[in-house]
């Protein structure tokens, strides 16, 4: 077995595989792929796109509908007596059950499907890709073998029709069974056909549950980087960026709010504004690692809250009257709230 390293992942086992709905079967690798052949490119190529699956816009955590899905079952019976192998016949398996599936629905997507066995710091992952079979890396479909075709890599990630990395020999902390991509979807639909007819699986995050967890993060890390600034001032930053219902991007979304309160003058204000982002996104996933970083932001509440340090003072009110109440400090440090008189203010007594 010959292993390539990529940037903290390794592809330890790799077989091309062919659908051609218009064929019979599909065509299945009786050989693993020769990686220590492979060039940097192609190297890049899967490394590109094992990242994107794990968390990039399209990505749904998920996990299998029960302990008899198909593709589940058989990835463990591979760990159980992992070689070269019952490598190839996970393979095989795999690519056959899809290309059943397929024959009896209406697709019409014929591609090439790469099964990789990959080993990441923490956990082994069974990592598979269905690419349009016309753009990207070349196949040569005699051998099924595969090479480089200059410049590929800006146009291939839209080839790229599904990805899943499916995990075993994993921590028991993390939820999820698998990370799905498909981009054939509409953004923001889940990939049902793939997920629930192939994967046998569905999602196990929604984007409530993200939107609530992103903020709550959000406020401690960036008023504890900020210290000198105000920290209502940054919450109210972080409630514009993460509004009901915008599509959040969650690096530029820290960035875009990080921007607002940086000074200008701050010696390599984008570098650090970048390089903070990006340490928010590594330690969120790290901390939540089912969590994915694209979302919609769904938050029913409409409230603005402020409290005193051990709940002495509390203010409660409507976002739709956020202009006409402001918040400042005197030359003392103390808090001035200003309330407009068309408010109407008076004392209730319970």
């Amino acid at each position: 077995m010959t292993t390539a390293t990529l940037s903290g992942m390794t592809i330890k086992r790799m077989a091309i595989n062919l659908i051609d709905l218009e064929e019979s079967d599909a065509k299945t690798s009786i050989e693993l792929f020769p990686l220590k052949n492979s060039s940097e490119v192609i190297d890049e190529f899967f490394r590109t796109h094992f990242l994107e699956t794990r968390h990039g816009k399209n990505t749904k955590s998920c996990r299998f509908f029960d302990e008899d899905a198909t593709v589940k079952t058989k990835i463990e019976r591979f760990a159980e007596n992992n070689s070269d192998e019952t490598f190839l016949k996970l393979s095989e398996e795999l690519t056959d059950n899809l290309f059943k599936i397929m024959k009896n629905s209406s697709s019409t997507s014929n591609g090439t499907f790469f099964v990789f066995e990959v080993s990441t710091e923490e956990e082994d992952c069974i990592f598979l890709i269905k690419l349009d079979p016309k753009h990207g890396v070349q196949v040569d479909y005699t051998d099924l073998t595969v090479k480089v075709l200059e410049n590929i890599l800006p146009d291939s990630n839209d080839r790229v029709h599904k990805c899943a990395i499916i995990r075993y020999n994993s921590r028991d902390d993390v939820n999820a069974d698998l990370f799905v991509m498909d981009k054939q979807q509409k953004e923001g639909e889940p990939a049902r056909f793939f997920i629930e007819t192939f994967l046998q699986a569905e999602e196990i995050l929604n984007d409530k549950i993200i939107t609530r967890t992103v903020i709550k993060e959000a406020k401690e890390k960036i008023t504890d980087l900020l210290p000198e600034v105000d920290q209502s001032e940054i919450y109210n930053s972080i409630d514009k960026v993460f509004s009901n219902g915008s599509h959040i991007e969650l690096q530029k979304a820290i960035s875009d709010v990080l921007k607002t309160h940086v000074p200008e003058e701050k010696t390599d204000r984008e570098l650090y504004i970048n390089s903070n982002s990006e340490k928010f996104v590594s330690d969120y996933l790290t901390k939540y690692r089912d969590h994915q970083t694209s979302f919609t932001a769904e938050r029913k509440d409409n409230i603005i809250v402020y409290k005193g340090e051990k709940d002495q003072l509390y203010l409660r009110y409507n976002k739709g009257i956020t202009s006409k109440i402001s918040f400042n400090k005197d030359q003392n440090g103390n808090d001035v709230i200003t309330i407009d008189k068309s408010l109407n203010l008076k004392m209730t007594l319970k």
